[in-house]
Parts: C-alpha cells; sequence; structure tokens
C-alpha cells in the first residue's frame, strides 16, 4: 500500500520576516515549525518503511521569470524530504506543471492528470489550502473518482488551512515577532464522505437522506 500526498502549491511569496505559525484543534501538530500544512500532515503520518508519494501541482514559470509557485515548492520538497530521509522510507516526488493561460477545458485536463497517478490500493491524503479554486474542486472530485473507481482506495484524511489571519500585516518586525500570522489547519475528510453520500442518493431519497444527515451531523444547526 502507497500513501499518497495530494495537494497544490502555494501561489504567493513566503515571507521569512512574517512567517505563518500553523495550529489546529482537529490534530496534534509536530513541533517541528514547517511552512505548509501538508508537511505537517507527513510528519504526523509517515512511518518506517513506508512507500510514499508525494504529488503537487505547480504553477508553471513564465518565460525566464521564476514564479513564488516554483520558489516555494523547493522549500516544500527540502523541509519534505527532510522527515522521509529520517524516517527511512521509498519515496518518489510527482509534479503535475500547471499553465497560467487555461480554457474551460484545462481544469478537466488536470482532473485526468491527478486521476491517472492513484492506483488500486493507495492510501490518500490531500491538502486543498492552495492553488486557484477550480484546481483544488478538479483534485477534489479526481480523489473522488479514484475512491469509487478503483480497488481499495482510502481517502484518509483531507485537510484545509486557513492561510493568513491578517493580524500582523501592518506590524513592525518586532511586533510581527511577538504576534505572527496564525492559521488554523481544518479536518475536512468529512466533507469527502458527505460528497460520496450526496453522489450515491437517488431520486426520492432525500427526505429520508435528510433525517440521515441530522443523525450524522449532530450538530447540524450550532
Amino acid at each position: 500500500m502507497r500513501k499518497v500526498f495530494l495537494s497544490s502549491m502555494l501561489l504567493n511569496e513566503l515571507k521569512p520576516e512574517d512567517p505563518t505559525y500553523y495550529t489546529s484543534d482537529d490534530f496534534e501538530l509536530s513541533e517541528n515549525r514547517y511552512d505548509f500544512p501538508m508537511t505537517y500532515l507527513i510528519d504526523d503520518k509517515v512511518k518506517a518503511n513506508d512507500e510514499i508519494v508525494i504529488i503537487t501541482a505547480i504553477q508553471q514559470d513564465s518565460g525566464n521569470n521564476v514564479n513564488n509557485a516554483t520558489v516555494n515548492y523547493k522549500k516544500y520538497k527540502a523541509e519534505v524530504e527532510k522527515i522521509l530521509q529520517e524516517r527511512n522510507v521509498n519515496f518518489k516526488f510527482e509534479e503535475i506543471m500547471l499553465t497560467e493561460n487555461f480554457d474551460s477545458l484545462t481544469f478537466n485536463k488536470f482532473f485526468k492528470q491527478v486521476a491517472v497517478l492513484i492506483n488500486d490500493n493507495d492510501q490518500l491524503f490531500v491538502d486543498v489550502t492552495f492553488g486557484m479554486k477550480p484546481y483544488c474542486i478538479s483534485l477534489f472530485v479526481a480523489v473522488a473518482y479514484a475512491e469509487k473507481a478503483a480497488r481499495n482506495v482510502d481517502v484518509d484524511t483531507v485537510i484545509y488551512a486557513q492561510k493568513y489571519s491578517g493580524f500582523s500585516r501592518a506590524k513592525t518586525a518586532e511586533e510581527k515577532a511577538k504576534d505572527p500570522s496564525k492559521s488554523r489547519i481544518y479536518d475536512i475528510t468529512g466533507l469527502f464522505y458527505l460528497n460520496a453520500i450526496a453522489g450515491n442518493a437517488k431520486p426520492g431519497q432525500k427526505h429520508k437522506l435528510d433525517k440521515a444527515l441530522d443523525l450524522l451531523i449532530n450538530d447540524w444547526w450550532g
């Protein structure tokens, strides 16, 4: 069984003088500080002798201009490689290059690119934090397709991180150090499986399924 980690790369510039600190009520995060939410998941889920695949969608450079996504991916790859090498695992990185110029079919093609990289018996971990919204939707749909169409694919965890709170942007460097930007990592795996329920629903079942949802989501009304 492979453990497969899928995400899109951050498009904005990472600023060392104003780092983001990740927190979570849903996960017990490593005391190590990472620049990317997926790295926390990798640190938690990867065990010795695992077979690991890291799949990342990255915005292509434009001409001779190196964009933020390329720079960020190098940082992400470095912090992930350090963990994987320490755990003594077999691993490989797969990159899906995204174009700046797209049409209505671009996101369908991305769906296919993701889907073909998922194999039978894979265990999937997904981060939908970064990237353009249509790419995030395409990633989500591709994972749903693979979970249903392949054999024994398990969607273990889906996360989303609120990237910046914005509290420290107007502060001095000293103030930023004392009160850094914080980002909360959410476990949205339940949303994936609610989507599966929706996909399996048949006409005329809504009233019955609404009652089932009341039981599944016991705090639906807050």
